[in-house]
């Protein structure tokens, strides 16, 4: 259950793990192609530039494997943004995600950021469950234009602090 769950701040091999994770999970589940753990690639190496000390990775743990992942970095105007938010199938339904999320927007709580923002995709069925029961709301969708070899909407979400 949940209280086998443990967060910790990423690690080195995290961050590879998390984009081969990605990956993997997005190619089986939703046929993404490689161009799209590519993108998780860049993302992650632009993340890991960033400046400042709020910016975190977090990963979650069930024993020990490596259960799921969440980053949060700041953006003008005291906000922050979710990216690599991940559960591996095996370790869904377990509070994972949910505690992922937690650790989060706790931390940006305890910034005294006022909203928190992140992007998701329409195929994203139980992420999207997960982001409106913790308040988040669409602000925007979009048609992708047939990206990583799907066609999905793309949109953003938020959850005023």
């Amino acid at each position: 259950m949940a209280s086998e769950l443990k967060v910790r701040t990423a690690q080195p091999g995290d961050h590879e793990w998390i984009v081969a994770a990605h990956g993997d999970v997005y190619a089986t589940e939703f046929g993404f192609d490689r161009s799209f753990q590519d993108r998780i690639a860049e993302k992650m190496s632009a993340f890991l530039e960033l400046p400042g000390a709020f910016n975190r990775v977090w990963v979650g743990w069930i024993g020990d494997e490596r259960a799921g992942s969440i980053a949060i970095s700041d953006r003008p105007g005291d906000v922050a943004f979710l990216n690599f938010v991940l559960v591996l199938p095996q370790h869904r339904g377990r509070g994972v995600g949910h505690a992922l999320m937690r650790t989060a927007i706790e931390h940006a709580r305890a910034h005294a950021l006022k909203e928190v923002q992140l992007e998701t995709y329409s195929c994203l069925v139980d992420a999207r469950a997960l982001y409106k029961r913790l308040g988040f709301r669409t602000t925007q969708a979009a048609p992708a234009e047939q990206a990583f070899g799907q066609a999905f909407e793309q949109e953003f979400w938020a959850l005023r602090l």
